[in-house]
């Protein structure tokens, strides 16, 4: 039989937490730049129109709303996957997810 050694697989365990334990500070980083972008489309009135005005309410909604819970079902899944050969997967997928909230906010917003 051919295991891994148990160093190998500590390290991978180690960094599949750490992975899933920064979507937190992301998501919460996300939230943070929405509502930041919000507040930067207060300027705009009657009299000057935003370039951009952003994602609008549902999208504002579903970012605000998703990051935080993709970040703790990462969290919650790595309870499950983090020493499984693939469990580093679910941290990348939550990563993935959450810079897409990301990038969307950066294209839509002011």
């Amino acid at each position: 039989m051919n295991k891994e050694p148990t160093t190998t697989r500590r390290g991978n365990a180690v960094l599949n937490w750490v992975l899933a334990l920064t979507t937190l500070l992301g998501a919460a980083a996300v939230v943070i730049y929405a509502f930041v972008q919000v507040m930067a489309t207060a300027g705009c009135g009657a009299h000057e129109a935003c370039p951009r005005p952003g994602s609008g309410e549902a999208g504002f909604t579903v970012i605000v709303y998703g990051a935080p819970v993709v970040a703790a079902a990462t969290v919650a899944l790595s309870f499950v996957t983090a020493r499984r050969r693939n469990g580093i997967l679910v941290p990348i997928v939550g990563w993935l997810l959450i810079l897409l909230a990301f990038i969307a906010l950066l294209l839509t917003s002011p």
